[in-house]
């Protein structure tokens, strides 16, 4: 009886957060507070679990927090100031006339340019780049917060793998080992995520229509991914399997392309950004120069602020037109930070306290089956955390030491707990917050929370069902 209940003391964090969310529709920061409140009064009054470490806890929970909301700030100032500058307006014009079918289109967001941006920048960037586009382009708030959630459904390479490097340093697998392993779990879930866009754009008429692109594109992301990370650069997996399916895309639609008027000035700042981007992640020097300089200069948030002040000057956005820029960023803006940082601090108490490794080591009793719970295992630490990362380090060392304990393949339970956590953090409540301040949605998290579950969903179930052939 008192093991039984120091589970559902472990558990109870993800509970109440999943009640308050889905059930009573609480806020994100409500949920936030009744989760770190529970979670903290687990880890002090439960004997199964330690409150020594709780003080690093947030001192790393914050130290989380800013990084997420000092790239919010650049994402959502960068989105004002195009949109001042009229750069939302061309491109959205552009989009319609490229592509006048929505599921079509939104397809190709979810598994081409918004991975491409996912897995260049992380922390979340392809949210506040892709949810006003959409917003432009004619979609609902709703769906442009749920597709822009979507797009991240290469988080296993986001900031070029950090996540999975972090992983296979926990595992004891070389990092191109889980990149490949992960790319293998990865190339049946893109097209769920592109079959799921449609069906959320055009229904099932949509599904009809394109059905076959949908398909043929998210095994192009899958493929490219894969591919990438066995023969070239695994840190570049995503990127390119986003950037194979964008180009499809695009060669799909080359005659009307052709004859349409590329706005070259309103994308030249999303360039920009890119290639401060590459250069900050994929030339050695400059980011080692970055690290030197502190966690300011590492993170997103910079590139961003400084594609900020190439769009002003580009566009020649004056006193006026910034400030009102500001202004409406920082109200925008603030609201989020107690759902960021209330999420982010119970997920650090969970981990430190004890609750975590409580969970893992009661999912050993399912024995050789095991291998059917761990993608429900990494969900639960991907959704509560946000990051692929911080799923890995609360889960990755529990999950490969379960693996040997009972003999299933340490490799491929290592790539599901990768794979499965990256995936739900697309759902974790600081992520979907970021959806929600992009589209105007703040105080509704739990209507995108609940409209973008059904691909996780089936992700997670995909993967066990993989587990189970491959054990």
């Amino acid at each position: 009886m008192v093991e039984i209940l120091g589970y559902v003391v472990a558990a109870a964090p993800f509970l109440v957060a999943g009640v308050a969310l889905l059930g009573l529709r609480w806020p994100a920061a409500s949920a936030g507070v009744a989760a770190l409140v529970v979670a903290l009064a687990g880890a002090l009054t439960w004997q199964g679990l330690d409150p020594s470490g709780l003080p690093g806890a947030f001192v790393e929970g914050l130290g989380t927090s800013g990084t997420v909301l000092y790239v919010l700030f650049g994402g959502l100032l960068l989105y004002n100031l195009l949109s001042a500058g009229g750069a939302i307006e061309s491109v959205s014009r552009f989009l319609g006339r490229l592509e006048p079918e929505k599921e079509a289109l939104a397809a190709g967001v979810v598994v081409g340019v918004a991975p491409f941006f996912e897995s260049v920048t992380g922390f979340g960037v392809a949210v506040v780049i892709s949810a006003p586009i959409l917003l432009a382009a004619g979609f609902t708030p709703l769906r442009a917060a749920v597709l822009s959630s979507w797009g991240q459904c290469a988080v296993p390479w986001g900031a070029l793998g950090v996540g999975t490097v972090i992983g296979a340093d926990l595992s004891g697998m070389s990092f191109e080992a889980l990149s490949d392993w992960s790319a293998v779990l990865s190339l049946p879930l893109f097209p769920v995520y592109a079959g799921a866009a449609l069906m959320l754009a055009g229904g099932k008429p949509g599904v009809r229509r394109r059905g076959m692109e949908a398909l043929g594109l998210g095994l192009l992301a899958g493929s490219g991914t894969l591919l990438a990370s066995a023969y070239t650069v695994p840190e570049l997996s995503g990127a390119a399997g986003g950037l194979a399916a964008t180009v499809a895309f695009l060669g799909l639609r080359w005659p009307r392309l052709r004859d349409l008027d590329v706005p070259t000035r309103a994308l030249l700042p999303y360039a920009f950004l890119l290639v401060l981007l590459l250069a900050a992640n994929g030339v050695g020097f400059v980011r080692t120069f970055a690290e030197g300089l502190g966690p300011v200069f590492v993170s997103p948030g910079l590139p961003l602020l400084l594609s900020c002040a190439f769009a002003a000057a580009l566009f020649g956005l004056g006193g006026p037109a910034l400030s009102a820029a500001l202004l409406g960023t920082f109200r925008q803006w603030l609201p989020t930070a107690g759902a960021v940082l209330t999420f982010v601090l119970a997920g650090q108490v969970v981990a430190s306290s004890g609750a975590a490794a409580l969970l893992a080591s009661g999912a050993t009793a399912f024995g050789s089956l095991y291998v059917s719970v761990a993608p429900a295992l990494g969900a639960l630490g991907g959704w509560l955390t946000g990051s692929n990362a911080a799923s890995n380090a609360l889960f990755m060392p529990l999950q490969v030491e379960a693996a040997r304990g009972l003999g299933v393949s340490e490799s491929l339970t290592a790539a599901i707990q990768n794979v499965s956590g990256s995936h739900a953090s697309l759902l974790a409540p600081q992520r979907v917050v970021l959806a929600a301040t992009a589209t105007g949605l703040l105080g509704r998290e739990g209507h995108v929370m609940r409209a973008a579950l059904p691909p996780v969903l089936a992700s997670v179930v995909i993967l066990s069902l993989i587990g189970l052939i491959l054990r």
